[in-house]
C-alpha cells in the first residue's frame, strides 16, 4: 500500500464517517395526554430526556434530542389551534422520518386520520403503539380473569379492528418495562424503516433492550473503529516527528467516547435501567457490574488512560516514532502501525463493552417483574 492508497482509503472512510455523523432522525410522537408519550420517548432513548407526570395536553410541538434523534411530541390534531385540514402542512410533517401513534386505550378519529395520511398517502413509516399494556394485563386479570396472552390478543384485535389498513401491525408495550412484550421489536422495526446512515444513527441512539440490538450496535461500533484506524493511519503520514503519539491518543479518546455512547454505557442510562428495574440496585452482582462499567468509562475517556495503553504497546510505538525520521517509506510504515494499533485497541474495547452491555441487559431482564 502506498501513500496514494492510504489517502484514497482516508477519503472514503471520512465520507462514510461524515454521512453518519451528519445523519439525523426526526420522529413524530402522536397521542393524547396521559397515553405515556414522554415515557415512551425516554424508554427509546434509554434515559430521561422528556419530562413525565404532566397531565396537560401538548399545545405546541415539543422537541427532545438524544444522539441526533429528534423526538417531537406533537400537539393534538383537530383542535381550534391545530385544525385537521391544515395540521400536516402547519407542522411540516412531510419533513419527518417516521411517526409513532401512542394510545393507552383506543385509537381516536384523529389518530386514524394521521395514520392514513402519513402511512398510506405519503408512505411515511407509521407505528401504532398500545402503551401501558402492563396495566391492561393486571386489570383484565382482576376484572375478567383473563390470562396475559388472552389480554394481549384482545387488545391487539381491538386496535386492529379500528384501522382496516393496519394488517395486524400493533406494538403492545409498557415504557416501564422496555425489555418485555413488543418494545424491542418496535425499536428494531423503526430502525429498519430507515435507510443508510439514518438507520445506523437510530440503531446507535436507541437503547439496548435486546441482545439483537446490542449485536447491531457492535456493527456500528466496528465502523467507528475502522474510521478511527484510518485517521491514525493518516496521522502516520504526518511529516512532523514526535507529534503523532499525542494525536493518536486524541483519536482513541474520541473513539472510546463514541463507542460508549453507542452502547448506552453512561451514568444517565445506568440510572434509567435502575428505574426500569427497581430491584436492580439491590443485587450485589449488578453493583459489581456497575462499578466495573463506570471504572472502564473513566479509564479511557481521558488521554492519560489511553496513553498508558499506547505505552503498553511500547515496541510498536517506538518503531512508529523512529520510522518518521526515515525517508518516504518510513511514513508508510508509521501509517500501517498506527492503523494496526488503533484497530487492535478498538476491537478489544468493543468486545469488552459488548459483554458488559449484555451482562447489564441480562440483569435488567432478570429484575423485571413477571406477569
Amino acid at each position: 500500500m502506498n501513500s496514494s492508497d492510504i489517502e484514497s482509503l482516508l477519503k472514503e472512510a471520512n465520507e462514510r464517517k461524515v454521512d453518519f455523523e451528519n445523519a439525523t432522525v426526526k420522529c413524530g410522537i402522536i397521542g393524547l395526554s396521559g397515553s405515556g408519550k414522554s415515557s415512551l420517548i425516554n424508554a427509546i432513548a434509554g434515559e430521561q430526556i422528556a419530562p413525565v407526570g404532566s397531565t396537560e395536553q401538548t399545545m405546541e410541538a415539543l422537541s427532545f434530542f438524544h444522539s441526533d434523534i429528534e423526538f417531537v411530541d406533537l400537539p393534538g390534531c383537530g383542535t381550534k389551534k391545530w385544525p385537521q385540514s391544515t395540521y400536516i402542512s402547519d407542522l411540516n410533517l412531510d419533513d419527518y422520518d417516521c411517526f409513532i401513534i401512542v394510545t393507552s386505550n383506543r385509537l381516536y378519529e384523529s389518530d386514524i386520520f394521521l395514520h392514513d395520511e402519513m402511512a398510506l398517502n405519503r408512505d411515511k413509516p407509521c407505528f401504532i403503539v398500545r402503551n401501558k399494556i402492563d396495566l391492561a394485563i393486571h386489570d383484565e386479570a382482576y376484572d375478567n380473569d383473563l390470562s396475559e396472552n388472552e389480554t394481549l390478543d384482545k387488545v391487539r384485535e381491538n386496535i386492529v379492528s379500528s384501522i382496516s389498513s393496519l394488517d395486524g401491525c400493533v406494538y403492545l408495550t409498557s415504557a416501564r418495562h422496555p425489555t418485555k412484550w413488543d418494545f424491542p421489536k418496535l425499536l428494531d422495526e423503526i430502525a429498519n424503516s430507515q435507510a443508510g446512515a439514518k438507520k445506523e444513527k437510530f440503531i446507535a441512539g436507541m437503547a439496548s433492550w435486546s441482545e439483537d440490538a446490542i449485536l447491531k450496535k457492535s456493527k456500528i461500533a466496528a465502523n467507528i473503529v475502522s474510521w478511527s484506524a484510518v485517521a491514525s493511519a493518516a496521522n502516520g503520514l504526518n511529516p512532523v516527528p514526535g507529534l503523532d503519539i499525542s494525536i493518536d491518543a486524541g483519536v482513541l479518546v474520541n473513539m472510546v467516547k463514541k463507542i460508549n455512547s453507542v452502547f448506552g454505557l453512561t451514568e444517565e442510562q445506568l440510572k434509567y435501567a435502575e428505574k426500569c428495574s427497581p430491584g436492580l440496585h439491590k443485587s450485589p452482582e449488578y453493583s459489581a457490574l456497575k462499578q466495573s462499567i463506570l471504572k472502564l468509562i473513566a479509564k479511557y475517556v481521558a488521554a492519560e488512560g489511553v496513553l498508558l495503553v499506547l505505552k503498553r504497546m511500547g515496541a510498536k510505538v517506538i518503531i512508529k516514532n523512529i520510522s518518521k525520521f526515515l525517508p518516504f517509506v518510513g511514513q508508510l510504515i508509521s501509517a500501517g502501525i498506527g492503523y494496526k494499533m488503533t484497530t487492535s485497541f478498538g476491537e478489544t474495547y468493543v468486545t469488552e463493552v459488548e459483554e458488559k452491555a449484555k451482562s447489564l441487559l441480562d440483569k435488567v431482564i432478570n429484575s423485571t417483574p413477571k406477569y
